[in-house]
């Protein structure tokens, strides 16, 4: 019985330490985000449409999380509030979602390229 508990106390610590964001192995080898978890369920059809080979276009993200506005981002966290990347004003004029997030792997965000920026990875 101590060995159970033990065992699932690593378990919940190790869990505990794993951010919303963070990748894991989903299925058969692909990663995944932790916090999207439940859409694997419902195969890759939750957010490509057609075929998994497709991509995915901002509309499947806005299913979930809604608009660029509605996503609330703690700026607190933020070095200046003119850093919050919701508020750039390149959104929507070529930059999509996916220019600064995936779901399968860890991405520099694409602002990046021209400006500085506080975000190592996204």
């Amino acid at each position: 019985m101590k060995k159970i508990i033990f065992i699932i106390s690593i378990a919940l610590i190790m869990a505990g330490s794993a951010t919303a964001g963070d990748l894991t192995e989903m299925n058969k080898g692909m990663k995944g985000r932790v916090n999207h978890e439940a859409l694997y369920d419902d195969s890759c059809n939750a957010c490509h449409t057609g075929s998994a080979k497709q991509f995915v276009d901002d509309s499947a993200c806005q299913d979930c999380h809604g608009s660029i506005n509605e996503i609330e981002i703690d700026e607190s966290q933020l070095k200046m509030a003119e850093a919050n990347p919701h508020k750039s004003v390149h959104y929507d004029q070529g930059a999509s979602c996916l220019a600064c997030h995936a779901e399968h792997q860890t991405k520099k965000p694409v602002c990046s390229e021209c400006h500085r920026t506080w975000f190592e990875e996204m």
